[in-house]
């Protein structure tokens, strides 16, 4: 785990074991919700955490960054200036807030990706209705 170093280092978190069940996968959180792990590795967009009891800790040290929404896209094909244009206007609008509402609509109430998005960028006014 990439994390153990530094939980150990920052925190003087005694990593004894991992339980490869995957960055906040279903399992690792109903794991940590059952007692056996006591941490889950997951973002800081993650909308279920409270459907198996849980809560993001502070990380008053800095260790992680946390979740910055970022469009990246092949320099080549990408398209032209109006695309560079749309995504810039999307950058400066979408919060981490924003994301996570948006990640609860399809993880928790399982709305269509393309939908959640396309209600998104309307009600931002990105697109017109």
């Amino acid at each position: 785990m990439f994390c153990k170093p530094g939980l150990e280092r920052t925190y003087g978190i005694d990593v004894t074991g991992l339980d490869p069940k995957g960055v906040g996968t279903p399992q690792a959180k109903q794991a940590v919700k059952d007692g056996t792990d006591q941490l889950v590795l997951t973002t800081t967009t993650d909308a279920t955490l409270d459907n198996f009891g849980l809560v993001l800790l502070a990380d008053d040290k800095k260790l992680q960054n946390a979740d910055n929404v970022l469009p990246v896209v092949n320099a080549r094909t990408a398209g032209d200036k109006e695309i560079e244009t749309a995504l810039g206007k999307l950058t400066r609008k979408l919060t981490t807030e924003d994301l996570i509402n948006l990640n609860r609509k399809v993880d928790a109430e399982r709305l269509k990706p393309a939908d959640v998005a396309q209600a998104y960028v309307e009600s931002k006014g990105l697109v017109k209705k």
